[in-house]
């Protein structure tokens, strides 16, 4: 079965004040960083954006919303599962620079008998832009975004959901794995892991 990585290019920023995309760390733009960490180890890469043409990336196909406007992540999702055709879809945001291939990896296992797979924190929250889905998600992810329900909540709510919990994760980093760079002291915390050693078994 097919699998394709993909990666949401992110909204305005009003947070970070900037576009995320564009963030580096150790000189390279996370998007460019994230592209060449999944490209080894899935069959295709593609990039979600509503606004098409912001990025050209070798080996990346870009994948514009279907819908008109920024209508979120979950319209994403349903255009990249549209271009993915049947099989497995592992999505992942932009601002999240230290997420694996191995964890990546982990979630598309977490499929077998479900629509979808994703970590539940010991806070309880979700994380939906860290997630596995199958193709067969694309009609309720459709049905929501008619419905004008963007969240990916919504979602979860109408597909066979197979949650992980962070202690079926053991030797995964979630804090530094999962850490979302939303706003600029984010960004400095960020920096600060890469002083800190780690390793992937893949």
């Amino acid at each position: 079965m097919k699998r394709a990585a993909v990666i949401l290019s992110g909204g305005g920023s009003r947070r970070m004040g900037r576009d995320k995309a564009g963030l580096t760390l150790e000189g390279e733009r996370f998007l460019e960083r994230l592209a060449t960490r999944y490209a080894p180890w899935f069959d295709r890469v593609y990039l979600s954006t509503d606004r098409p043409g912001r990025y050209v990336l070798p080996g990346v196909e870009e994948v514009p919303d279907l819908r008109p406007g920024a209508q979120g992540p979950l319209a994403g999702l349903e255009a990249a599962l549209v271009s993915a055709g049947a099989g497995q879809v592992f999505l992942t945001a932009v601002d999240l620079p230290f997420g694996t291939p191995e964890l990546a990896l982990r979630l598309l296992d977490g499929l077998e008998g479900a629509d979808a797979c994703c970590i539940r924190r010991r806070s309880g929250r979700l994380e939906p832009l860290f997630a596995a889905y199958r193709h067969r998600c694309l009609p309720a992810a459709s049905a929501c975004l008619d419905e004008g329900r963007r969240a990916m909540a919504a979602l979860l709510e109408r597909v066979n959901l197979r949650v992980l919990e962070e202690a079926e994760l053991p030797g995964f980093d979630l804090e530094r794995q999962l850490l979302n760079v939303n706003r600029p002291e984010d960004l400095e915390r960020a920096r600060l892991f890469l002083k800190k050693p780690f390793t992937s078994s893949l």
